[in-house]
Parts: structure tokens; C-alpha cells; sequence
């Protein structure tokens, strides 16, 4: 007689949705609803400077969830993400343009080249430990940088490639509030994705290779196949990121895959919450939005600066960030958003009460 399931799952694993949600009160439910009618109608409340600011956000949340299941659960550091946005951008403008394909098979075919990056990248990091990984992921980013540039003298001969107004079935991306709702629908299954990851086989057999490679191997897991998935997944997603933000900006070029840029997400996912899904999000919206809160408070005291001046501002408050939150809040935002929810549920005791768990 076969044995079905030889190993039971234990109980405390969670398994399902209704695992967490059973811990949901009523106000807590009334507070998604709230949440999600105010994310959908969104684009009538702010002016379409901000709404442009927040897509913009929504595509970085999208790039930071990829790279923080790298640097957060996998615990592999890169410094390449600005090559795999580039790999994203140039893919779909390869395929948009040249092969004048449509906006989602673009968009797969960039997450597919992302993919292939990632693996290939990840060969020389099975036998390279902690930072000698960051080091060969930064020598992607200028292989790449030089790559683009020669393909873009020298095969297009252009300073930028114009990207085609996307279309989506009937569906005309132009005007920022045109972008807003499937930007969100595209971060939305982003964050889903990565927090069904993190819970899953895969990505709880990252967490044991990133732990202890040794005895990761005594259990059965190939720590190879482990590494390069991880790569691979998670330079999928940020490739990802990169096409959309080619056909929403609407040019491509290879300047604008810097190491400013890898700088930016290293700092969304530190000031965020390393290893956090909800730290991606928080992230993503602060370091998108600080350039320009930055630039206002130098107008309002009528501080005068070129762009270059202002880049490199930008760079020094990206810098003093990530020292000050890995000295001071290694756990980012989504850290000090957790303590004060939980004195908001508490208050005015400094601990839950027995029928308190409900509270989640």
C-alpha cells in the first residue's frame, strides 16, 4: 500500500491564505477596503505631476520586490540591478520596435531575458562568497553599460530608442492616469508573487542555503540550483521593471542605466526593510518621491543648482541614508511602521492582552 504523504506538513507551517487572515479583526478589514478604493480611484485625487511621480513609484516597487528577495532572502548583494532594468529596456525595445511586437509579450520576453542574465551571472557567484558576488554583479553593470552603448552608436546611431505608444488590447498608454491602473495591477501581483515566494519551497530553500551552505547540502538541497534560481527569479522581475519603465518613459537609452541608478535601489531596499516585502514598497515610494522633495526644500529657500549639482545632492542624501538606517534601523521603514501600528493596537497598555492576537 503507497503512503500518500510519508512526511506531514506540521501544523505551525502556514499553508494557506486563511492561515493569516483568520487573524484579521473587522477594522482591519475595513481598512484594506478603504485602502484598495483609495488606490483605485487615486489618479482623481492628485494632480498628473504626482500621479506621474507615484507610476513611477509603482514601477520602482516592482524592481525593489525582485531585488530585495535576492539581497533579503536569498542574501545575495548585487550592485547589477541597473544592468537587469537595462537588460529589460533594451529587450522590449528591440522587440517593440524592430519586430513591432505587442506591450505583453515584450514584457515576458524582457522577464525572460532577465532571467537568462541572472543565471548566467549567477555561475561565477557558486564558487564566490558575500561581497566578492556584489564585486561580479558590478562588473556586469559596466559590461553592460559598454554593450549598450556600442549597440546603440553603432547598430541604431542614436542618442536614445523611441519606444511606440503602448498599446494594451483596446487600451492606449499615453497620459500618466492611462498608466496608473495596470502600473498598480502590475506591482500588486509583484508583491503577491514575492510574498508567496518567500513562503514557498523555493524560497525557503534559499533562506536555508543563505543560513548555512554546509548543512543547507547535508538536507538534500543543491545549493547550486539554489543560487542560480534565486539569480535568475529575481533579475526576472527587475528586467521586468526595466520594460515597463522603457514603455512609460518612452525612450531608451544607456545613460540612463547608471550607477546612480544602482545606488537608488540599494538605498530603496535599505531605507525600506531589508529582507521585507512591505519595506519594498515603503522604499520605493520615499527614495522615488525624495529627489524631488529635495529640490522643492532648495527652491523654497532658494538654493540655486545645475543638474549636475543636483545629482550629485541626491547621491550624498542616498549615501547618508543607507549609512543611517544600516547604523541606526537596520530594518528599515517597515520596522518603525511596525512599532507604531503596534502601539496604536496596544494603546493604552504596553502589551496585548490574551484575546489581543486577533489583532495580527
Amino acid at each position: 500500500m503507497s503512503i500518500a504523504n510519508p512526511v506531514p506538513t506540521p501544523p505551525t507551517l502556514p499553508q494557506t491564505y486563511g492561515f493569516y487572515t483568520r487573524l484579521f479583526s473587522g477594522y482591519q478589514w475595513a481598512w484594506l477596503a478603504v485602502a484598495i478604493v483609495i488606490a483605485i480611484i487615486w489618479p482623481m485625487i492628485v494632480s498628473p505631476f504626482w500621479l506621474h511621480l507615484f507610476n513611477l513609484a509603482l514601477i520602482a516597487i516592482v524592481a525593489a520586490t525582485g531585488l530585495n528577495l535576492l539581497c533579503g532572502t536569498a542574501r545575495l548583494i548585487s550592485l547589477g540591478q541597473a544592468a537587469f532594468m537595462g537588460v529589460g529596456g533594451f529587450t522590449v525595445s528591440f522587440f517593440a520596435t524592430e519586430m513591432e511586437w505587442s506591450l505583453p509579450i515584450s514584457l515576458l520576453l524582457a522577464f525572460v531575458a532577465g532571467c537568462l542574465a541572472g543565471g548566467l551571472i549567477a555561475l561565477p557567484s557558486l564558487r564566490l562568497k558575500a561581497i566578492y558576488v556584489a564585486i561580479t554583479t558590478l562588473a556586469l553593470h559596466f559590461v553592460f553599460i559598454t554593450g549598450a552603448s556600442i549597440y546603440q552608436s553603432e547598430v541604431v546611431q542614436s542618442h536614445g530608442i523611441v519606444m511606440p505608444i503602448a498599446e494594451l488590447g483596446p487600451l492606449t498608454l499615453l497620459r500618466p492616469e492611462e498608466w496608473y491602473h495596470p502600473l498598480l495591477l502590475v506591482a500588486a501581483v509583484a508583491v503577491v508573487a514575492a510574498s508567496n515566494i518567500r513562503r514557498s519551497y523555493l524560497g525557503r530553500r534559499w533562506i536555508a542555503v543563505a543560513d548555512h551552505e554546509v548543512a543547507a547540502s547535508a538536507l538534500g538541497i543543491d545549493v547550486h540550483r539554489s543560487k542560480i534560481s534565486a539569480f535568475a527569479i529575481t533579475s526576472g522581475i527587475v528586467a521586468l521593471a526595466g520594460g515597463l519603465a522603457a514603455y512609460y518613459e518612452g525612450v531608451v537609452s544607456a545613460e540612463t542605466y547608471d550607477l546612480h541608478m544602482a545606488i537608488a535601489y540599494l538605498a530603496v531596499i535599505i531605507v525600506g526593510g531589508v529582507g521585507s516585502v512591505l519595506g519594498s514598497i515603503i522604499g520605493a515610494i520615499v527614495i522615488t518621491l525624495l529627489p524631488y522633495i529635495l529640490d522643492a526644500a532648495l527652491g523654497l529657500f532658494e538654493i540655486g543648482q545645475t543638474g549636475g549639482g543636483l545629482n550629485g545632492l541626491h547621491s550624498i542624501v542616498y549615501g547618508l541614508l543607507i549609512i543611517f538606517f544600516m547604523l541606526f534601523e537596520p530594518l528599515g521603514l517597515a520596522e518603525v511602521w511596525r512599532r507604531i501600528r503596534d502601539v496604536g493596537v496596544t494603546w493604552p497598555f504596553r502589551v496585548r492582552s490574551a484575546q489581543g492576537g486577533s489583532d495580527g
